[in-house]
């Protein structure tokens, strides 16, 4: 499951903000319903949050990596969950989600608020490396050490909690003329199996032309939701 989250978030390395695959990332946020705090996220919005959260979305982990796009706001969930470490000195593991806060002095454990999150992708002999959204307006990687200046905590998702799980969800069959929430989801993972459309809610021709590829008929079925989701953990 660490594994899983990591690849995922290391395919998308170097989306640049504006691009249509930050508009992916910004989409798989909002296809989370309802939104957190009621919040649409924007394309114009920072986004490191948001990167983890559609993360979570994309890999199935949303029971243990709470979606958020704010970073104060995840912190809480994690709080609440009972998986927040907050001590700075935490030797972190693959696939944990470390917060920074830029204003640290670096003089004993930090506890103000948080600016940034990432994903830890490795932890070897004191040196961290992270993937995050929204570094530099892109996806990419920071270098740092254990128990180093900026390190606010670690959220730790609960992967062993979720290697056996199973999860069964009726989804609904979709076709030309039908609009909505769950047209918004299915458009969004067209989008991330290579169609651009608009994820407006609204099963048009576009929509239907880009179903047509993973159904004949263009009705979103469950075959094309599950060739989709499929498609989505990979």
């Amino acid at each position: 499951m660490r594994k899983k989250l990591v690849d995922c978030a290391k395919a998308f390395y170097g989306v640049a903000e504006g691009t249509p695959r930050h508009k992916h990332i910004v989409d798989t946020y909002n296809s989370y319903l309802p939104h957190p705090r009621g919040y649409e996220l924007k394309t114009t919005d920072d986004w490191c949050a948001a990167f983890v959260s559609a993360m979570s979305i994309l890999c199935d982990m949303t029971d243990i990596i709470p979606v958020e796009c704010s970073c104060n706001e995840q912190i809480k969930l994690w709080k609440a969950m009972g998986r927040w470490q907050e001590s700075d000195s935490h030797a972190p593991a693959f696939g944990d989600i470390i917060y920074y806060d830029w204003q640290d002095t670096g003089r004993g454990d930090n506890t103000g608020a948080a600016d940034h999150v990432g994903i830890v992708v490795w932890s070897v002999g004191g040196n961290i490396l992270v993937i995050e959204g929204n570094k530099g307006d892109a996806v990419g990687y920071r270098e740092l050490n254990v128990n180093g200046r900026y390190i606010r905590g670690y959220g730790l998702p609960n992967y062993e909690a979720a290697e056996n799980r199973t999860c069964s969800v009726e989804l609904p069959v979709l076709k030309r003329g039908d609009y909505g929430e769950a047209v918004k989801a299915l458009q969004t993972l067209l989008n991330l199996r290579g169609a651009y459309l608009e994820v407006d809610g609204s099963f048009g021709p576009a929509t239907k032309a880009a179903t047509v590829v993973f159904g004949g008929s263009g009705i979103a079925d469950g075959a094309v939701w599950n060739a989709l989701l499929k498609g989505a953990e990979k």
